[in-house]
């Protein structure tokens, strides 16, 4: 029989899911420095965030690694020059579906509207699962704008006119542009 048909064997390892924080000033290597050791140990690069702000570069990454090798790769990790580096345990959860919904902000930038903006949404029980922002020049005028884009949850369903509603009371007074949609299936 050839090779490829054979049954392929596969061994047993119970794996531990780590939550990497890392934030250290930009330079080449960083990225492949912590790559190296999570793969020397093992382990497996699921999921990640990573950005470069102003002269630092942050990350956000899940693995999941042999629990035998978790306190060597956690060693390695926290060796690594340069880098502010915090590593928490997770589980894996299941989980309920959940119900999402996506925000879509622009609009002045001043201090405290993501305060405003999200204790608005905290207040109906949505969660968020994703959030980017950033500021830009606004074409026209040059003023700063603020523009936001979030992926957010609750375990109970919510109408999207329901969070419209109670965020386009709140943008009025912003003077911002809010879009609350569900996401496509």
């Amino acid at each position: 029989m050839p090779a490829y048909l054979a049954t392929p064997t596969f061994k047993i390892v119970n794996n531990s899911i780590l939550l990497i924080t890392f934030s250290g000033k930009d330079r080449p290597g960083i990225v492949s420095q912590v790559a190296a050791a999570v793969h020397q140990h093992g382990g497996n690069w699921e999921r990640s965030r990573l950005i470069h702000l102003t002269d630092r570069f942050a990350g956000l990454l899940q693995v999941s690694v042999p629990q035998d090798q978790c306190e060597a790769l956690r060693k390695d990790l926290l060796a690594v020059s340069g880098l502010e580096i915090i590593i928490s345990d997770a589980n894996e959860s299941g989980g309920v579906p959940a119900n999402e919904h996506t925000l879509s902000l622009v609009g002045a930038d001043h201090p405290g509207i993501v305060h405003e903006i999200f204790s608005e949404l905290s207040s109906l029980g949505l969660n968020v699962e994703s959030l980017s922002t950033r500021t830009e020049a606004a074409a026209d005028s040059g003023t700063t704008l603020f523009r936001a884009e979030a992926r957010l949850s609750s375990p109970d369903p919510i109408a999207s006119d329901t969070i419209r509603e109670k965020v386009e009371n709140l943008a009025h007074d912003l003077l911002v542009e809010v879009m609350i949609s569900e996401p496509e299936a």
